[in-house]
């Protein structure tokens, strides 16, 4: 009987850890989410708003997806980036079966300013950053790569796995442009590739990466 109980407590320290982990969903409209240029909403189009940045709605899932398809004359030629500060121990992107272009995806952990960059086809659909350091502020940053086909990018949500949900400001830090990250640039003549890439759905690739002293994975 002792064992049988030892057993038991064990398993359980096992499980509750995991079991006490949450999951919260961002769309991709949430304040939290910077948008650069800046996200133009209906209000602001009116009042003159122009950037590559726009909102559309996906009848498949029924929400507000933010895409864009690359610079514009309009805004400057301007690179379009996005950027989100998060504290989780678990990231998941979700693009859509529209989304087929070519990225490059940046973690960084502050202060420690340890970061991580690959370049990736958003066609995968989901984009899974997992085994982070929650105890640290985390940003993620896609650039938007020019090639010589037309493509879109598009933002469906962001998941993040947590501790707890309703403690907002642990896992949410304020809202700003990364330091650390260079701002946009005039868009380069084009040299990448971004054809949808067949196929790529079922494939997984695992990077291990160090962030702030603790191994973390990007799947890709």
């Amino acid at each position: 009987m002792p064992d049988s109980l030892s057993r038991i407590c064990l398993i359980l320290g096992l499980l509750l850890p995991a079991l006490a982990n949450q999951d919260v969903v961002l769309l991709s409209t949430d304040p939290d989410i910077i948008y650069n240029p800046p996200l133009c909403t209906p209000s602001s189009i009116v009042a003159g708003c122009t950037s590559p940045w726009q909102l559309s709605n996906d009848t498949i899932s029924g929400t507000t997806v933010v895409y864009t398809d690359g610079p514009i004359p309009q805004a400057g030629n301007v690179i379009p980036q996005m950027f989100f500060n998060f504290r989780a121990s678990a990231l998941y992107l979700r693009t859509t079966s529209f989304s087929n272009a070519t990225v490059n995806l940046t973690l960084t952990a502050e202060p420690t300013d340890v970061s991580i960059t690959t370049e990736l086809n958003t066609s995968i659909s989901l984009i899974a950053a997992v085994n982070i350091p929650d105890t640290q502020t985390t940003t993620l940053g896609v650039t938007f790569l020019q090639g010589d086909l037309p493509t879109r990018l598009d933002i469906e949500s962001i998941t993040l796995t947590v501790a707890n949900t309703s403690a907002t400001s642990s896992f949410l830090p304020s809202a700003s442009l990364p330091i650390s990250i260079s701002p946009p640039t005039v868009v380069p003549s084009p040299s990448v590739s971004s054809t949808p890439n067949s196929g790529v759905t079922n494939k997984v690739t695992i990077i291990s990466v160090i962030l702030g002293g603790t191994l973390g994975a990007l799947l890709l």
